[in-house]
């Protein structure tokens, strides 16, 4: 468990004298959603920080404590009368929780790099790497964070500066195709003609044939008329039913927090043959989930909604529109090109040897921290006696 409070460091580089404020806890880090909102905007990072409390409660996160880590100006006021001009950037990890006791392994639990670290983007990677070094420093074993890319070069200077005078330490960057992301144009059609030949023919041709044959209807707002058990009688009679509990949280969600949506496909007899739902800010349409009914293949249901989907969000002013994951669905090949960087650094120690060389067997495919540390595409470094070697993939 980190020690909590404010402590004064030096970084001559780009961030000179900053202090560090550290909340645990969600209910403590929710203080300070204003704050961070603000933070966000400010950075050129709008909507990062906008659905703080829905990530936090995430399934996968809910077995993880949530640290906050501030870089900030000033020592002298409480960490909650802080404002965003006395930030230099804020950091949100999680650790990993083993029998009920913290692990000292932390994971930012942000695929995409876009929501964990928030900074100036010219300062982004002098936080990150001097948030890494202050966990590392109080306990911490391995710390994995992620952001946009940047040089290469800028995050090797970054991270010999932070790790300087410690030679039992490994740290290693990899970049990742993450693109989920669809630009919206003008039209329906416009937007189609980006897509691949087999795609757009796919959207037309299983639309005309779900309204002919199914009569089906497209509903753009389902939050107000949903009831939880049509919720539960489509996903028991879906391609792929989720458990209850995750079920719950999506209506809950859905119905009581600003900005989610939910749109569905009905027959004509109303009854729901597809339900998608998400969020939408800052001109970005974000799809978290969809459930469709099942032994309806030959109408591709899941096609046909999507294709209803793009229409209505250009139709409300939207401009992109993103798959939470990705989506194996053929529209992936007109994503937009993305890419997140993934940055680990960990201890030379028995306990990380051990995490390592049994991480093939602990599921690894449910845990990106596990996948990373496996991944030959992470180029690890290390830094012994002032000067920074590079080591080959795997290498241990």
């Amino acid at each position: 468990m980190l020690s909590i409070g404010s402590e004064a460091i030096f970084n001559a580089d780009n961030l000179n004298s900053a202090h560090f404020f550290v909340l645990r806890g969600r209910v403590e880090i929710l203080r300070l959603r204003s704050v961070l909102r603000n933070l966000s905007e400010f950075c050129g990072q709008a909507g990062a920080t906008d659905y703080l409390e829905y990530f936090l409660t995430a399934a996968e996160n809910l077995k993880k404590t949530p640290y906050l880590v501030l870089m900030t100006s000033r020592a002298d006021v409480d960490v909650f009368q802080l404002q965003v001009a006395d930030l230099w950037g804020a950091v949100l990890v999680y650790e990993y929780r083993v029998l009920g006791f913290g692990s000292s392994l932390f994971t930012a639990s942000d695929y995409n790099g876009s929501r964990a670290v928030i900074a100036p983007p010219q300062l982004r990677r002098q936080v990150s790497a001097a948030v890494c070094r202050y966990l590392m420093d109080r306990g911490a074993q391995i710390v994995l964070l992620n952001l946009e890319p940047g040089a290469p070069e800028s995050s090797q200077i970054c991270f010999e500066d932070a790790m300087a005078g410690n030679t039992k330490r490994w740290w290693g960057t990899q970049r990742r195709e993450v693109g989920a992301t669809i630009a919206l144009e003008k039209t329906l059609d416009a937007t189609l003609a980006r897509m691949g030949k087999h795609t757009r023919r796919n959207m037309r041709y299983y639309r005309r044939k779900a309204e002919a044959e199914l009569r089906c209807r497209f509903t753009g707002d389902v939050k107000s008329m949903l009831t939880m058990a049509q919720l539960m009688e489509l996903n028991y009679a879906s391609t792929h039913p989720v458990p209850h509990s995750i079920l719950e949280r999506r209506y809950k969600t859905t119905k009581s927090m600003e900005g989610f949506f939910c749109v569905g496909l009905s027959r004509a007899d109303g009854q729901w043959i597809s339900l998608l739902g998400g969020r939408r800010h800052h001109g970005v349409t974000e799809v978290d989930w969809q459930i469709n009914r099942s032994r309806l293949a030959k109408y591709s249901v899941g096609t046909v909604i999507r294709s209803y989907l793009i229409e209505h969000e250009i139709a409300i002013g939207m401009e992109k529109l993103f798959f939470e994951g990705g989506t194996p669905h053929s529209m992936r090949h007109s994503f937009l090109s993305e890419q997140a960087m993934d940055i680990v650094v960990m201890n030379r120690s028995l306990p990380v040897f051990l995490l390592r060389s049994f991480a093939r067997w602990l599921r690894p495919e449910k845990n990106f921290l596990l996948q990373t540390l496996m991944s030959p595409a992470v180029k690890w470094q290390l830094r012994r006696r002032g000067v920074g070697f590079c080591l080959s993939p795997g290498g241990g």
